[in-house]
């Protein structure tokens, strides 16, 4: 009989023993991971390389966006600036390594882009950012421009938002530009 207790004792010991390490093993697996959502094969096994459904755009630059552009190529002087449409922020802007959720961080400025780019000539650093305001935009437009407006201010890269639906005069524009601290 003492021996049937000892054998409950030491099982109910080893129970105990057991939950508390699938407890600690489940605290290091809870942590979120790194990486989300489902895995993708990205080999060209999945993908029909004779029918691909891909089509050029028109434009890269709608007509009032277009304009805008144009009118900021006129009010830089071609030798010091050169503007860059469409540039993805991770182009232009790192993560810093010591950044906690650094992929995270990292994944942000990859989905985003500048509107304009605006660099110095010689050797295309980036001098300032310029975003397109819409008249009415969606509200994930707003964020993430808001997103960027942040990260210029946090780098210390100038950012301007211009309406192309309401260009400013090229005086107009060329103020905005030097306030910024553009030599034009």
């Amino acid at each position: 009989m003492g021996q049937f207790i000892l054998v409950v004792i030491a099982l109910v010991f080893v129970k105990l023993l057991w939950d508390v390490y699938k407890e600690q093993t489940n605290k290091k697996d809870s942590r979120p991971s790194q990486k989300g959502g489902e895995v993708i094969d990205l080999s060209n096994a999945w993908i029909d390389l004779e029918d691909m459904p891909y089509n050029q755009r028109d434009y890269l630059l709608t007509g009032k966006e277009l304009a805008l552009y144009n009118l900021l190529l006129e009010a830089l002087t071609p030798q010091v600036y050169v503007v860059l449409p469409r540039v993805r922020l991770a182009d232009f802007i790192s993560v810093s390594p010591e950044a906690r959720n650094r992929i995270e961080y990292a994944n942000r400025i990859k989905e985003r882009s500048a509107d304009i780019l605006i660099c110095e000539a010689d050797n295309l650093t980036p001098a300032a950012v310029v975003l397109f305001e819409a008249e009415t935009e969606s509200k994930k437009k707003q964020l993430a421009d808001r997103f960027t407006r942040k990260v210029c201010e946090v780098i210390g890269l100038p950012c301007l938002s211009l309406k192309p639906a309401a260009p400013p005069s090229l005086t107009e524009l060329k103020f905005v530009l030097r306030k910024s601290g553009l030599h034009v």
